[in-house]
């Protein structure tokens, strides 16, 4: 029997964590001339995100929060609810 059916997992998290930017990754989500002309998927680590101006950095978003919480620093978990919720 089906038991997951109707019902959908939510984790509900707040915290902060001190990134490696060694094994920190982004991920570049901005407009088509600068994937075109870099050559499609485009990442840079933690320390070439550090040296984009602000304006470029809005053309990227964190790659994986769960791996960036693995590999971090330091961190600081708040509050972390994990619910099963019935549709």
């Amino acid at each position: 029997m089906d038991t997951v059916t109707n019902k959908r997992l939510i984790v509900e998290f707040s915290g902060w964590m001190e990134c490696d930017p060694e094994k920190t990754e982004f991920q570049y989500i901005g407009g088509d001339p600068v994937e075109d002309f870099l050559g499609g998927d485009i990442h840079v680590t933690g320390k070439e995100y550090m040296t984009l101006s602000p304006e470029e950095q809005d053309n990227f978003i964190l790659k994986c929060l769960g791996e960036t919480y693995i590999d971090a620093l330091d961190v600081g978990l708040n509050h972390c609810d994990v619910e099963v919720d019935e549709l």
